[in-house]
């Protein structure tokens, strides 16, 4: 049913912003994803925080306890800490492994088929230096890729924000939204390439872009000998991660809504003229 229709029958309010991103991608269910994802993320928070409540319960007792196996005591509040230490990890990387590929895909797939519109249309999108850049290449939708000056390369880091300023999407969105997805995607892929503890010279270059970036809102460290050792998702960053892809699947369907209709339509969504009365 196309947006004039949805007027003509007062359908328009009955629709949330997300209902309006099906006109782009129709073969997938976020709700049901992110439901499966808050279900995932409170059992981790639950056993995470059961952890932590098996550590404060040996340092008290390792401080308080007097009799012949105080050593024995305190290895068991040690070993439980280094324990901690790779199981939150694997929180981290749990929590960023399911919600950036979602992310990933809702934006892959929605942009490829929004630069098929244009083709099909034989409309140019908004004016950009990415269109410039990129001209007729075959990827120039695709948001794994970003073009430069000179070339074009793969870097979904780079590619997925110019491709939004060259739609004109991040207005749709709050402004920090693609801070925190471009954060998120360099935290995955260190996380998937690297693994927990990465080689120092990743994690020198990740301490310096959360400094650049302001990012360590969003990440904090733990330490060895006073050096950078392992990099997590904070608490507070994993517990809203629905939320976030939440509002901005909303974000990209306002998008999607104010898309002109003549992108949007196809000429056999077009209600039938009206017959004359004869």
């Amino acid at each position: 049913m196309t947006d004039p229709e949805h007027r003509r029958l007062g359908l328009e309010n009955m629709l949330e912003d997300r209902d309006y991103l099906y006109r782009l991608v129709s073969t997938i269910d976020w709700d049901a994803q992110l439901e499966a994802i808050r279900a995932v993320l409170r059992e981790h928070r639950r056993s995470a925080d059961g952890v932590s409540a098996n550590i404060k319960e040996l340092e008290e007792e390792a401080r308080t306890y007097q009799g012949p196996y105080h050593d024995h005591v305190i290895n068991e509040h040690v070993d439980a800490k280094w324990r901690s230490t790779y199981s939150d990890a694997a929180i981290s990387l749990s929590a960023v492994g399911m919600i950036v590929p979602m992310l990933e895909t809702i934006f892959a797939q929605a942009f490829h088929s929004l630069g098929a519109k244009y083709a099909a249309k034989g409309i140019a999108p908004p004016d950009h230096k990415r269109w410039r850049r990129a001209k007729d290449h075959p990827e120039r939708w695709n948001v794994q890729w970003y073009f430069g000056k000179n070339d074009g390369r793969v870097d979904i880091v780079s590619g997925l924000p110019q491709l939004c300023d060259a739609i004109e999407l991040s207005a749709h969105l709050r402004p920090d939204d693609i801070d925190w997805i471009v954060a998120l995607f360099s935290y995955r892929n260190r996380m998937f390439h690297g693994g927990f503890e990465w080689s120092i010279p990743q994690r020198q270059m990740f301490v310096a872009l959360i400094a650049e970036r302001g990012w360590d809102r969003y990440f904090f460290w733990s330490t060895s000998n006073d050096e950078p050792w392992i990099c997590y998702l904070r608490d507070e960053v994993i517990d809203v991660l629905p939320d976030r892809v939440f509002a901005i699947l909303g974000g990209l369907g306002r998008f999607t809504k104010a898309l002109p209709d003549e992108l949007m339509t196809d000429p056999e969504d077009r209600p039938p003229p009206d017959i004359p009365q004869v």
